[in-house]
């Protein structure tokens, strides 16, 4: 029986998604938990997120929790998100990074295109991923009213960073899994439904 730990941002979004998806159509070959480079413990998925997964008639019981050494140790695979969250857990936990892939670059897809520029891509990366944290930290506490302000906020604070990873990567694919934060639910959706192809192809590899 594999053990898996899908990690994200703040483990209420694209990781906690993962998660039901592998538990619903993997059964009993996989353990599988989840968690944040930057959770606040004890959180929710996110509506939409659940909303998103209960769609496919997946029940969705959720509470965010921090990665953790004890965590990634647990695991046989850690899948992260993005390359950003494969590097910090690569940068946190170094004799573990042998274990620790993006979930596209584990099933092996090609990314085609030019050769990026590592150290503006991540400082890019990173820079949102920082703002994702905060912004999202606040969003969960904020109330119906400002939930909506704080989400504008966010998209602009990242849309430099944004349109600097653009024009890095030009054409190239990427192996981050898209990221519904800040969207509607239509978003959310297109992410469940990438995170269902990655995971049936996953199965299919383990």
């Amino acid at each position: 029986m594999k053990k898996i730990v899908f990690v994200c941002t703040g483990n209420t979004c694209r990781s906690p998604m993962a998660e039901a998806l592998l538990k619903h159509h993997g059964g009993e070959r996989f353990l599988v938990k989840s968690a944040g480079v930057y959770a606040a413990e004890g959180m929710e998925a996110s509506e939409y997120a659940e909303q998103a997964i209960q769609e496919q008639g997946i029940a969705m019981d959720h509470s965010s929790q921090r990665i953790s050494q004890e965590l990634v140790q647990w695991a046989d695979f850690v899948l992260t998100m993005t390359e950003q969250h494969k590097e910090t857990l690569a940068s946190l936990y170094p004799k573990e990074r042998e274990r620790v892939f993006t979930l596209k670059e584990f099933l092996a897809e090609d990314v085609p295109g030019k050769e990026k520029d590592e150290a503006e891509l991540r400082a890019a990366y990173a820079e949102i991923e920082l703002q994702r944290a905060l912004y999202g930290f606040k969003w969960q506490r904020a109330d119906d009213t400002e939930k909506e302000q704080i989400q504008q906020q966010f998209l602009q604070a990242i849309a430099p960073y944004e349109a600097k990873i653009s024009e890095l990567e030009g054409q190239q694919g990427s192996f981050d899994v898209i990221d519904p934060f800040g969207q509607g639910l239509a978003y959310y959706r297109e992410t469940r439904n990438e995170l269902e192809q990655l995971i049936l192809k996953l199965m299919n590899k383990l």
